[in-house]
């Protein structure tokens, strides 16, 4: 990424560093998601109550789309932190709806998260859905 100086200089800056964990969408392996936020959320210097609110967050958007997913399917989820951590889950499934608001775990995600999005787009490549869940979260700064 370029970042331009008042002069219009530019200078090149690195962008968000991104952390991609694709695995299974059975269940069993979906713990390494929540090592993994944690993980980097205490690199970041979060607080260890935001740590924990990252983790369980993570947990319940893996769970969610693998729940929906397709036998075979995998789980791509990717980590994006910066000054706040944002996390994409996706799976294709055959089922065009991702976690919504009618659901426990939706209202669980929201309460969790600073922001919360969820959509559908067409699998690339194959019949069925890309079901997309993605989520910030940012350090408190009035605790800070």
């Amino acid at each position: 990424m370029v970042q331009r100086e008042e002069d219009g200089r530019g200078t090149l800056t690195a962008a968000a560093p991104v952390v991609e964990l694709r695995l299974p969408a059975n269940g069993e392996l979906l713990f390494l998601a929540r090592l993994v936020a944690e993980d980097l959320a205490s690199s970041a210097e979060f607080r260890l109550d935001e740590v924990a609110d990252l983790r369980l967050a993570v947990d319940e958007a893996v769970a969610a789309q693998a729940r929906r997913a397709d036998d075979g399917a995998v789980l791509e989820c990717a980590f994006r932190c910066a000054s706040r951590i944002t996390v994409t889950v996706t799976t294709t499934s055959s089922s065009e709806f991702p976690p919504g608001p009618d659901e426990v775990g939706w209202l669980i995600l929201r309460a969790l998260t600073d922001s919360l999005a969820a959509w559908t787009e067409p699998a690339p490549g194959a019949d069925g859905w890309r079901l997309c869940v993605e989520f910030t979260k940012e350090p408190y700064p009035a605790m800070r």
